[in-house]
């Protein structure tokens, strides 16, 4: 992975100089230094057409083709709808994260048969297994600028409501004039700096997808919580799927009779090994980040949000560890929540941590000061953006008031499956009597299958034990608010705004005692299909009844989101407009769900600034080092002794003498980065992102070039894994890899 033939670079990075070998093409030299230090940015890919210059001097051959969705190697990389992945044959063979198949491997184990501990392997495409319900891999084809149709005229609408809904009708009947459901297209809008522009992405979306090899947890998730979020690491994060599409090649539901999809690009493998300093690049779909934020936003996140989240994340993981240890049936079940709560609870503690240590509140405040001086000094700017801050603060100010209530809501209306299941049948109810186009986007008709889908794939893990234990924890939750915000969602979740901890707890009980009607998924999609909000009210389903008495107070608080995005449609793409002409250089949007590109270089980093600096590979040897037999550093006895044996073949890293397993790069990265594709200046495959370091996270708010770096597996430990461990050879040669033990 890397040509043998190097260009030698000289790189300067926060005052250091250190020679840094670049791929070039055979014979070349560099001519001259070049200094690079990594400022950030996960860039849309028609970002780095201004970007040529520097990719071409960090030896990356041919920067256009990165920019380019329907060309090598953009073409390969896909979207699994919260993990990014690839195609890497031309048979629709996908590799992502292990973590990314989690929950397909959940739903499709048992007590008997647990795939989530002991790995998946198919040795034949018959024996390949659906993920599931609703698991569908999106392939982008365009992004086209919109911004004129969603945005024109907007800033004259004087109702915020008015605006806002006027904005989604705009939307809707962009992306209605799009999808094409016959030619398996499916098309999304997302505003980008703060809606100051919107991007049309039109996808093709499969809806066949199975599972084709997954390593023990043991290999998958080597390190648990315990490494999560930290360098060193050992883990094996890799994982394979395979599209699947109708005999004509067109998209379909889960058949029989379905064959691989045949993608027009998929990743190559690259053959090289690799080695500090090299050019990497990521391309996948970051879910979010908050650095185009004002400072009043940070704030309320560092004293309001973290603080509450935390302490929620941590007690409601006592209730589900509990409830993994009444039997296998339950651990099974509760397995995906128990992950993401730990993963989530790690992450948060990480950004809050990372902002107190570095002071990246008090940066933030510094920097955007700074930036209304700069305002400041010029009439013209004055006249444009003299107010914005001060508008933006206190429309913020006034929306935060329930926060705290909106927050401890949200989770008990999203994380209790029967209140989810009923709340969306009655909105479902609500919504079918509009328009389609005036409907809330989740219930329009083009998403109709994907919420009977969701309902059918929550029976899989549906669990009243599991489900009453979390309502009597939210309600708890909810009870711990100021009475001005816990009173009206008690009295209209149970009547009584006065009630005891212990009489709500009785009254959950209460709930759970008898029939619910809504526990049967046919129940549930025959409601979703044709339920009136009329004949709702006649049913005795306690959760129906539930959702109905909620719903006032719902409502109020859905108005207010939906006044306040109209106001932010005009106050926030004002605010960025400023960031940007005080910045004067390229900036990056913050990370929304689509496609982005981020680059830099394999590099070892300082945790504190006089702590030894940490390598940037890990090694074989290491897993070995680390294991004791018991979870999380359990290795397969497989392993253990190939390991112990020196058996590397062909997979050895002549500069480490042995297999690299990890490595860290210093690429901006966040979540939804998942599963990304890691590739050289080649485009070839080198590895997944799957992690980052906890000195990094806050990152997501203001980036921190010193400490942030993304963790990668490297392609061959992927490799040897298949080959010393499981034999998994068919999918090592469908790589277009030669296994070593054949």
């Amino acid at each position: 992975m890397g040509n043998s033939l190097k260009k030698i670079v000289t790189l300067i990075v926060f005052g250091t100089v250190f020679s840094v070998l670049l791929m070039g093409c055979a014979g070349e030299r560099a001519e001259e230094s070049f200094s690079f230090e990594n400022p950030g940015g996960m860039w849309m890919p028609g970002q780095l057409a201004e970007q040529k210059e520097t990719l071409e001097k960090l030896g990356v051959e041919n920067p256009e083709k990165f920019t380019d969705l329907e060309s090598y190697p953009l073409g390969a990389i896909v979207w699994l709808g919260g993990c990014s992945a690839s195609f890497v044959s031309p048979d629709g063979l996908i590799i992502t994260n292990h973590h990314c198949v989690r929950s397909m491997l959940q739903y499709n184990s048992t007590p008997e048969n647990n795939y989530l501990e002991n790995g998946f392997y198919a040795s034949s495409l018959e024996d390949e297994i659906s993920g599931g319900p609703g698991r569908h891999v999106w392939v982008a084809r365009d992004i086209i600028d919109v911004t004129e149709k969603v945005r024109s005229g907007v800033e004259k609408i004087d109702d915020p409501k008015e605006r806002h809904d006027e904005i989604q009708r705009r939307i809707t009947r962009i992306i209605n004039n799009c999808d094409d459901p016959e030619q398996g297209i499916r098309c999304r809008v997302r505003s980008f700096f703060g809606g100051e522009k919107y991007y049309l992405f039109k996808q093709f979306e499969i809806k066949d997808v199975r599972l084709v090899y997954a390593p023990a947890m043991s290999v998958g998730y080597y390190g648990g919580a315990v490494d999560n979020w930290h360098w060193p690491r050992h883990t094996g994060d890799f994982s394979f799927l395979r599209a699947y599409v109708g005999p004509d090649g067109e998209s379909a539901e889960y058949s029989e009779d379905n064959v691989p999809y045949k993608p027009e690009y998929h990743l190559r493998v690259a053959d090289e090994p690799l080695s500090e300093g090299d050019f990497v690049m990521v391309a996948g779909y970051p879910g979010w980040t908050n650095r185009l934020s004002t400072a009043g936003e940070m704030r309320r996140a560092v004293q309001k949000v973290f603080p509450w989240r935390i302490k929620t994340l941590k007690e409601v993981l006592v209730v589900l560890e509990e409830l993994a240890e009444v039997d296998e049936e339950l651990a099974i079940k509760v397995n995906g929540s128990i992950f993401g709560t730990k993963n989530y609870l790690q992450l948060t503690e990480g950004i809050a941590a990372s902002i107190a240590k570095a002071d990246l509140l008090e940066e933030k405040l510094m920097k955007q000061a700074k930036m209304e001086a700069w305002i400041d000094a010029d009439a013209d700017r004055r006249a444009k953006w003299g107010d914005t801050v001060e508008e933006l603060a206190a429309v913020n100010h006034a929306y935060s008031e329930t926060l705290l209530r909106d927050m401890a809501v949200g989770d008990l209306m999203g994380r209790v499956d029967m209140v989810d299941s009923a709340y969306t049948i009655l909105r479902m109810a609500e919504e079918q009597e509009k328009p389609d186009e005036e409907r809330d986007s989740k219930f329009q008709e083009r998403n109709w299958e994907r919420l009977i889908q969701g309902t059918k794939r929550m029976q899989k893990n549906y669990d009243r034990r599991i489900d009453k234990a979390l309502m009597k924890f939210y309600v708890g939750k909810v009870m711990e608010l100021e009475d001005d915000d816990a009173e009206p969602v008690m009295r209209a979740l149970f009547g009584d705004a006065e009630i005891s901890l212990a009489e709500a707890a009785e009254a959950v009980e209460e709930l759970y005692s008898g029939e619910i009607e809504i526990e049967d998924p046919e129940v549930r999609v025959d409601l979703l299909k044709n339920a009136t909000v009329a004949d709702l009210k006649k049913m005795d389903d306690p959760f129906i009844k539930l959702a109905l008495r909620i719903r006032p107070l719902l409502k109020i608080k859905q108005e207010k989101d939906e006044a306040y995005d109209g106001i932010m449609a005009v106050l926030r793409p004002e605010y960025i407009k400023a960031f940007k002409a005080w910045e004067d250089e390229p900036v990056a949007p913050d990370a929304n769900g689509t496609l982005r590109v981020t680059y830099g270089t394999i590099r070892g980093y300082r945790p504190e600034p006089d702590a030894p600096m940490y390598e940037p590979f890990t090694k074989l040897s290491g897993v070995v080092a680390k294991n004791t037999g018991e979870d999380p550093f359990d290795s397969p006895e497989e392993l253990l002794d190939a390991a112990k044996a020196e058996k590397y073949g062909p997979y050895v890293n002549p500069a480490l003498g042995e297999v690299s397993v990890n490595y860290i790069s210093d690429l901006d990265i966040t979540g939804g980065n998942s599963g990304s594709a890691t590739l050289n200046n080649k485009g070839e495959l080198i590895g997944l992102v799957f992690d980052g370091n906890h000195e990094s996270v806050g990152s997501n708010w203001v980036f921190m070039p010193d400490v942030t770096r993304a963790i990668h597996v490297d392609i061959d430990y992927a490799l040897w894994i298949m080959d010393y461990v499981d034999q998994a050879y068919r999918v090592i040669e469908e790589l277009g890899v030669e296994p070593a033990t054949k």
